[in-house]
């Protein structure tokens, strides 16, 4: 599963976003240079350029020097839009509101995103259920607030039937360590969200089993300043998965088994946590690294890569799978 997009896990507020949208005038809006791929009113308003112009609105690969892009005016006056920009811990390059006119359409196209190593990320503004954002002809509802990662080089195409502009904040990221990390998060939270493992990101007590991770109600709650380990996040929502129907929507950190029962349900986390990891396509030392597992990690490695499924019985006898895994038959039991 390579989701064309995703939510990454961040949270901002609408209506500091729309109070700063008041203050972009009608003469910083500039019509989009790529008149073949649009219909209607497709415009941008800049907030970082190449020497923070106002005018210059293309697109290009972040400059190997640190002032090739700068903020413009327009940013330097709405200072919850720099709040936004800076929770992104990485290089950023240009940074633009993009307005798309009521009953306008960008033309499916895909963009050059060069060598991978730069990331487009969406912060919709002014949003609503008449506008339809299609990536690989699958529609991505986001919502005001919210931040999206999509892989724009693939086609994709936004057709706004209200009667409203639609306004995103468009950032053109550096890949970074910290980067790396949101997404594979993200991709992570977008899996568990998408087979019905509810994700939440808030503050969780520092005491948890695994950093920055707590079940609670059956959610998965993630703190982000204390996670450690992204690939904790699948052998923890592998406790919620095979844990039984009827006490999943319940069940907390706090849940009491008796030594088999526990050492059962690890076994079929450890092994559901593989399958997790082969459907989104992250490698191996993601989940199963050198801090955890009491130290057999590799052990663990070694087994699953050389088709050696240790605890797969479980996972058949759960209903869960079958001689096609890592393939899934359902992955909540």
């Amino acid at each position: 599963m390579q989701p064309s997009a995703f939510r990454l896990p961040f949270s901002f507020d609408s209506q500091q976003l729309q109070a700063n949208l008041c203050q972009v005038i009608s003469e910083e809006w500039i019509s989009h240079y790529r008149n073949d791929e649009y219909e209607g009113d497709w415009a941008i308003a800049p907030l970082r350029s190449v020497s923070g112009h106002p005018l210059v609105i293309h697109s290009v690969p972040i400059g190997s020097s640190d002032n090739f892009f700068k903020d413009t005016p327009l940013l330097s006056r709405c200072t919850y839009f720099q709040n936004v920009i800076a929770q992104f811990k990485c290089p950023i390059g240009s940074a633009r509101l993009m307005r798309l006119g009521a009953g306008a359409k960008i033309l499916e196209h895909a963009d050059d995103m060069g060598d991978g190593r730069e990331v487009r990320i969406h912060i919709p503004i002014q949003t609503n259920d008449k506008v339809h954002f299609w990536i690989n002809h699958k529609r991505i509802p986001m919502q005001v607030g919210e931040g999206w990662y999509a892989d724009f080089s693939q086609l994709h195409s936004v057709e706004n039937d209200s009667a409203d502009p639609r306004i995103h904040m468009v950032l053109d990221c550096l890949m970074n360590d910290w980067l790396e990390k949101v997404l594979i998060i993200g991709k992570i939270s977008h899996f568990l969200n998408t087979i019905g493992i509810e994700t939440r990101f808030n503050p969780v007590p520092k005491d948890t089993f695994l950093p920055g991770i707590a079940i609670q109600d059956g959610r998965l709650h993630i703190d982000l300043d204390q996670l450690k380990y992204p690939g904790d996040l699948l052998h923890e929502a592998g406790h919620i998965a095979v844990s039984p129907a009827d006490e999943r929507h319940s069940m907390g950190n706090d849940a009491t088994q008796n030594d088999s029962q526990a050492m059962g349900q690890e076994i079929a986390t450890i092994i559901w946590s593989y399958a997790a990891l082969k459907e989104i396509g992250l490698p191996e030392e993601l989940v199963f690294h050198p801090d955890g597992y009491k130290g057999a990690s590799d052990w663990h490695i070694e087994n699953f890569t050389s088709g050696n499924y240790i605890g797969l019985p479980l996972l058949k006898w759960m209903g869960m799978t079958d001689s096609a895994f890592p393939k899934m038959l359902q992955w909540l039991r």
